[in-house]
């Protein structure tokens, strides 16, 4: 909304020119939102949801010449707080039978979403059109409508051949509170994660949707499904933990307690969230596991295990708070630990009765032991360290990507895709794409291999020593930028890293002073081959310009 924010008219009196300037803008978005890379499609899409547009602005936008233009416009009406005139919802009722799909499906979720109750009766009629996007967005609109006449028809619409009408389906259960769906929504949220070579693949905001209405419903049925899909779905953990969450499924402890190891920070969060929230202290010697291996830089993560333990009366974990309480290099944590640590001591002294004392319920751990998890064990049982594989990228995560091999779930990290440094691995892959990789590990506890597709080609760093040598002065390519310093490519797969006190100090941040793809000069001032690290100095640049 940049050039909106410069604009300095008068909104009463040129409203044209105002409106001339929001299409520009619904143009831009459209060709970002249909671009085909993945983070200009997400970004383009955050910045739809949060536009606000004024209705009457996005008017002329509605019948728009192209297409992609008028479904952005009716899509940023959707999510706009600003009231509808009796036009803009002429306008949209008439955009239901445009000649595009897509338009007519933005027209019918926009009336759903802002609640627009006299287009009722027109979008009832498009559950019998024979496009399935339409019919999905005239299922989503009449339950966000409160139309409870189409909750006896939920059941059939999560069996429909459309993956599309499926998803809409499963929302709509939850959005009417359709208990009578449960069982159609677990058979849909085990498809999603049945790994099937003859399978098409399922996305993710499927299994996301159902997850979410199996919580509207609260369907502890679910809990088992969701278990397994905490530990052995990668994508999908996090949310299935949130949902056990909403759930409040205490049953679902035990079987979480292994993944306090994992490395995502999200999940992390949230499995200790589930623990606190459920209130299971037997979880307290693996929240003090992880307070101990806690980096200095999550503050947040450290407070928080500190205060659930304070709260928990765990006396086991004193000697850990006195040693944070002293030690920490961080005076907030230190103040934060000395605080839990005298709660703790208070409670202690005034308590009769301890943790141990306290009652824990039997808890009876759903059976995990189904024919999916079976045939996942026999493919795993098919495969071997180092061998080079073929799969099928399901899922693309910030820090990775999650791979079908013939059925069994693999794992590339995001450092283990090219040997160039990739700060996102949606930079490098796409749902859907084909791509060999070798096995690097093989977790028969998860049922799932780690992969690598990086090391089936050569390793650039073999020969960094004969190339590169201290002192010596180099040319390279920014490939990032962070706030303490600049990843400087100097052969394709080997770079060095610029540490900010390198850096010839500037009034501009590192971002503005320098572009992914700039070139730049510096030294080198040591090689870590072990390590793979090359420091450099770009100070040679400054005495450059200066002479």
């Amino acid at each position: 909304m940049s050039h909106l924010d410069d604009y300095e008219g008068d909104t009463a009196n040129d409203r044209k020119r105002l409106s001339e300037l929001m299409t520009d803008q619904l143009e831009e978005l459209a060709r970002a939102i249909h671009s085909r890379d993945q983070l200009v499609r997400a970004r383009a899409a955050s910045r739809l949801v949060n536009l606000n547009v004024d209705p009457d602005l996005v008017l002329p936008a509605l019948t728009h010449p192209r297409p992609v233009v008028r479904e952005v416009a009716a899509e940023a009406i959707g999510y706009s707080q600003k009231p509808l005139s009796p036009v803009v919802i002429d306008t949209l009722l008439a955009a239901i039978d445009d000649p595009k799909t897509f338009v007519a499906a933005a027209a019918i979720r926009t009336l759903g979403r802002r609640l627009v109750s006299d287009a009722r009766d027109q979008i009832s009629a498009c559950l019998d059109d024979p496009e399935p996007p339409i019919v999905a967005a005239a299922i989503v609109a009449l339950a966000r409508l409160g139309d409870h006449t189409l909750a006896s028809a939920i059941p059939d619409f999560l069996n429909s051949p459309h993956l599309v009408i499926r998803i809409a389906a499963a929302e709509a259960a939850g959005l009417l509170h359709v208990s009578a769906a449960i069982p159609g929504l677990l058979k849909f949220l085990e498809e999603c994660i049945a790994q099937h070579t003859t399978q098409q693949h399922i996305p993710s905001r499927a299994a996301s949707v159902a997850m979410q209405s199996l919580a509207r419903l609260q369907a502890r049925s679910a809990v088992p499904l969701l278990i397994e899909i905490a530990c052995y779905v990668v994508g999908l953990r996090t949310l299935a933990v949130r949902t056990l969450i909403q759930l409040h499924a205490v049953e679902a402890a035990p079987a979480l307690i292994p993944l306090l190891n994992e490395e995502g920070s999200h999940l992390l969060n949230e499995v200790i969230r589930f623990f606190h929230t459920v209130d299971y202290r037997p979880a307290a010697p693996a929240l003090r596991n992880v307070l101990e291996r806690a980096t200095v830089r999550n503050r947040a993560l450290i407070k928080k295990l500190l205060s659930i333990l304070a709260e928990w009366h765990d006396e086991q974990s004193m000697p850990l708070m006195s040693h944070i309480a002293a030690h920490d290099p961080s005076a907030e944590i230190r103040h934060h630990a000395t605080r839990c640590l005298a709660a703790l001591r208070q409670t202690s002294a005034t308590s009769t009765t301890t943790d141990q004392d306290r009652q824990v319920p039997t808890i009876v751990l759903p059976t995990l032991d189904n024919e999916r998890l079976q045939q996942r064990r026999k493919r795993l049982a098919q495969l071997s360290i180092e061998q080079v594989v073929e799969g099928t990228v399901l899922r693309v995560l910030r820090y990775g990507a999650v791979i079908d091999v013939s059925g069994v779930e693999g794992f590339v990290h995001v450092g283990e895709i090219d040997w160039r440094w990739l700060g996102d691995a949606r930079q490098a892959l796409q749902p859907g794409q084909i791509v060999r990789a070798m096995i690097t590990d093989i977790d028969e506890e998860r049922l799932r291999v780690n992969l690598s597709i990086r090391r089936l080609s050569p390793d650039p760093w073999r020969d960094v020593s004969q190339r590169f040598t201290v002192g010596m002065q180099v040319k390279g390519i920014v490939t990032g930028i962070t706030g303490f310093g600049l990843f400087i490519e100097l052969v394709p797969g080997v770079q060095g890293l610029a540490h900010i006190s390198h850096i010839p100090p500037d009034q501009q941040p590192l971002p503005q002073k320098f572009v992914p793809g700039r070139e730049v000069q510096g030294v080198i001032l040591s090689i870590d081959n072990e390590r793979r690290r090359i420091a450099l100095s770009l100070y040679t640049e400054l005495q450059q310009k200066t002479v």
